[in-house]
């Protein structure tokens, strides 16, 4: 009898323990799971007009200044539509610049690299990604899903501007986006260069700096990652295995500047020389920015940022067209 007992009472144990695990995965998981994919937008849509005609920098302002319009493009994989902005520069050109916000901005924060091109004899389209203002989605995918969304826009931008040369420049999630469309552009030639500016090689590095970054106490870094996973899967059939741009640029053909601050906590350095040895061809860049942390340069070095940038265009893209 007493025997019997011990492993009646082992089994329970053992079952306490597994719904205490069980529990803790499904916790856990959820906040991580909270933080990336299930991120909530900073502004909602119905918000954006009043907060950025109120904000200090008056984007809204200097945005009148310009010819626009919003168009709603059609993604046709996604079947949804893009939010999407369309700009014209008051000089006489053919160029355009395709920016692409992260993860819970949208693109009323890029509007002021929006002016830098649009000063520089570039027209520009900016749109909201998955799951922000007026665009379809309710959820992020990491770039997974929003490749196909930014494969939309350039199809529309190089409708516009069919004899000019197009660029997409991207942040963080939204350099994770361009990066993973590269391999869509192979096939449809719309964009001629890209800009990077702190993308991560894969999902799972940037959940994971996302972690440590929250400096949780006794919460292990490798659990909460593996939780998050779990729950990704149940929550979306998505694992972040399923989401590797680095694998994206493999067979790229056309230049691409990688831009990363080495002080950046949000996406890890390192990434972008791992998106960098990916790339096949020699047509590249890689500017590692000393002190700097996540997307800074362009508000804090300006004008080393984008003379860096025009440079680089100037050598790698106009050059080779010519």
């Amino acid at each position: 009898m007493k025997k019997k007992n011990v492993i009646i009472g082992s089994g329970i144990a053992a079952t306490a323990a597994a719904t205490v695990v069980g529990a803790a995965t499904w916790i856990i998981g959820g906040m991580v799971y909270d933080g990336t994919v299930g991120k909530k937008p900073s502004v909602k849509a119905e918000d954006m007009p009043t907060f950025y005609a109120e904000r200090e920098d008056k984007v809204l302002d200097t945005l009148n200044r310009y010819q626009h319009e919003t168009v709603f493009v059609k993604s046709e994989v996604n079947d949804y539509d893009v939010e999407t902005l369309h700009i014209k520069s008051n000089q006489e050109t053919s160029d355009a610049m395709i920016v692409v916000h992260g993860i819970g901005s949208n693109y009323h924060e890029v509007l002021n690299v929006a002016f830098n091109y649009l000063e520089n004899g570039y027209n520009v389209v900016v749109y909201h990604q998955r799951n922000t203002g007026l665009t379809g989605g309710d959820n992020y995918t990491f770039g997974l899903y929003e490749r196909f969304d930014l494969e939309a826009v350039a199809d529309y931008t190089r409708s516009l501007y069919q004899d000019g040369t197009i660029g997409v420049h991207g942040f963080s999630m939204g350099a994770a986006t361009s990066t993973m469309q590269t391999e869509l552009n192979e096939e449809s030639k719309n964009v001629d260069f890209y800009i990077l500016d702190a993308p991560y090689h894969t999902m799972e590095s940037a959940v994971e700096l996302g972690i440590i970054a929250e400096d949780i106490p006794l919460l292990p870094v490798g659990f909460a990652k593996w939780a998050g996973n779990v729950v990704l899967k149940a929550k979306e059939d998505l694992t972040y295995d399923d989401i590797q741009p680095v694998n994206a640029v493999k067979n790229i053909t056309v230049p691409v500047l990688l831009i990363h601050g080495t002080e950046d906590k949000v996406t890890p350095p390192e990434s972008s020389q791992y998106i960098y040895d990916a790339i096949p061809h020699e047509n590249k860049e890689l500017w590692y920015i000393e002190g700097l942390g996540h997307c800074e340069a362009d508000s804090k070095m300006e004008s080393e940022y984008f003379q860096h940038i025009y440079q680089f265009i100037d050598t790698h893209v106009k050059n080779t067209n010519e």
